[in-house]
């Protein structure tokens, strides 16, 4: 049997809704909380490609910050087993240090790696130097591009770099939120094959989140579809896109024209 990578069991989190100005005034400190993921619970397995599909505000990017520990206020159970998840952010450009170059970009997450693991030897410049030559290779870009700062570089560029300074940091599970989305067709075509490529070649396991049924038939072993912070079905792509059980999902298949 597969071994999961992650288990996520009747996960429900919360936002605070911030007071509103007339409540400010009347000291009223009470403040409310909205239900944003109902009772979620699933798993992957290792060297999986699982799709998230759902509309604008369904709770996708809510469940991906619950999973990464950037949200706190959750009750259920998320076991996640990988040291150092990572997230493929859907506009590069503002995840990438503006006033750096790529090099030095590519380089901290070695640098961070190695405070983290203070019992291991620190990385030489060389050493560091050559592991961004090697992952910018297998990326698709040119070393060259390590002198140049993110502004100069082209969106498909740009997310090239953020998946490499994601796979320097050492993980094997990735979550790319709509990491396409903002690219034209042509460009997300060659960004899907090269997610499709690492995964083949280092195993790594994505829970790739969108809205677009068709990259997710493209990209994925298995599919969850979402609503209102609610999951409504799952299992392989083949089976829910050929036999969906909602109508919600047959309305996203025929708006995809699937």
């Amino acid at each position: 049997m597969e071994k999961e990578i992650l288990n996520v069991r009747d996960l429900n989190v919360y936002y605070t809704n911030k007071q509103n100005l007339m409540s400010r005034i009347r000291g009223n400190s009470e403040r409310s909380l909205q239900h944003v993921l109902k009772n979620v619970s699933f798993s992957m397995k290792k060297g999986e490609v699982l799709g998230l599909v759902g509309e604008s505000g369904c709770g996708k990017t809510s469940l991906a910050k619950a999973i990464l520990g950037m949200q706190k206020q959750y009750d259920g159970e998320i076991t996640l087993d990988c040291p150092n998840p990572q997230m493929v952010f859907q506009d590069p450009y503002s995840s990438l240090n503006p006033a750096k170059k790529i090099g030095w970009i590519l380089e901290e997450p070695l640098r961070m790696r190695a405070r983290m693991d203070r019992g291991k030897a620190n990385l030489s410049k060389e050493e560091r130097i050559g592991q961004v030559d090697r992952m910018l290779g297998r990326v698709g870009l040119d070393v060259k591009l390590k002198e140049h700062y993110p502004a100069e570089l082209s969106g498909g560029q740009r997310q090239r770099v953020a998946i490499a300074a994601a796979l320097l940091c050492g993980t094997d599970f990735l979550i790319a939120d709509e990491p396409v989305s903002a690219l034209d067709v042509t460009i997300q075509a060659q960004i899907i094959r090269l997610l499709l490529k690492l995964h083949k070649e280092l195993g790594i396991s994505i829970l790739f989140i969108s809205h677009d049924l068709r990259v997710v038939y493209q990209m994925c072993d298995r599919v969850i579809i979402m609503k209102n912070g609610e999951i409504l079905e799952q299992g392989k792509v083949e089976e829910i896109y050929g036999n969906p059980s909602t109508d919600y999902t047959r309305l996203l298949l025929e708006a995809a024209n699937l």
